[in-house]
């Protein structure tokens, strides 16, 4: 399963899911399984994370990968015009959160590329 939008959010802002569970009024069960699978947020849900964040709901709903870009201890993200502050502590930890999502991508896509293979030599 790719990273998703929930998670790398999450990260950037070093949330723990417990954290965002509470914002939405739900276990950290059910807030897992909402970030491995966004299109089961409800519209409500989508509302409460996009405010949380200040992003738009279409930037949390978004299947495809948010561009982050840092600029002077700021976080853009190119998608929606989304600029956060990070101050100088946290920078570490926005990067470490990113190096990890970009590290679980491509395990994922290390994955799927020898169940692929594994495919393509089963139909010889």
């Amino acid at each position: 399963m790719s990273t998703t939008t929930l998670k790398i959010l999450r990260d950037l802002h070093g949330y723990k899911q417990e954290e965002l569970a509470e914002v939405l009024n739900i276990s950290q069960n059910s807030y897992s399984r909402l970030e491995r699978s966004p299109k089961s947020l409800t519209a409500e849900q989508a509302q409460k994370l996009a405010e949380f964040y200040n992003v738009g709901i279409s930037d949390i709903l978004s299947e495809t990968m948010p561009v982050l870009i840092f600029k002077d201890n700021k976080i853009e993200n190119s998608n929606n015009g989304y600029v956060g502050h990070v101050e100088n502590d946290n920078r570490s930890t926005a990067n470490d959160a990113i190096v990890n999502a970009l590290k679980s991508e491509l395990d994922f896509l290390r994955k799927q590329n020898l169940e692929l293979i594994k495919a393509l030599g089963d139909r010889k």
